[in-house]
């Protein structure tokens, strides 16, 4: 039996509704991100490509038509942090290939100065095929990856609102 992205989009779906956005509904999608990883096929492959934000080659594989949330892959090159960054809601992702490092920031401070925010480490952890990470809403969703070793990260990413 396969586990498809049409499948996949379908328990995110339920379970948002279920749970609404919060931490139990990113831990109950965790292991359905798993599955389609493990059954989902070459995820690299399907879907429309998209270059992403790193200059290599990504897939937008479902982009919600409610903009609840959006699955792409991302490829991560090696030695090459992005910059500490936030996108606007949750995320998770899981390892397809090589390994990552990803390391999840919590704001200290009163968010009012982006320039001198005052951060410290959430989670710090290596992200490899089948493996997960998470970032949550504000504040805990600064975060930076950067693939170790010499080739390439990639991951499939399902992130909350439109992706921004």
């Amino acid at each position: 039996m396969t586990y498809k992205i049409c499948d996949f989009v379908s328990d995110v779906e339920s379970t948002i509704e279920t749970f609404g956005v919060s931490v139990e509904m990113e831990w109950s999608i965790g292991p359905k991100l798993k599955l389609l990883v493990e059954q989902g096929g070459d995820l690299t492959s399907q879907g429309a490509p998209t270059i992403g934000s790193t200059g290599l080659p990504g897939r937008l594989l479902h982009e919600d038509p409610s903009d609840r949330f959006k699955i792409i892959v991302a490829r991560f090159p090696s030695g090459e942090p992005t910059p500490i960054h936030a996108h606007s809601r949750w995320g998770l992702e899981c390892g397809i290939s090589g390994r990552e490092r990803f390391t999840v920031y919590k704001r200290l401070d009163d968010g009012s100065d982006d320039a001198s925010a005052s951060l410290e480490v959430f989670s710090d952890h290596h992200i490899e095929r089948g493996d997960l990470g998470y970032w949550y809403d504000s504040p805990r969703n600064i975060h930076r990856q950067w693939a170790e070793g010499e080739e390439p990260s990639c991951v499939v990413i399902l992130m909350g609102g439109d992706g921004g």
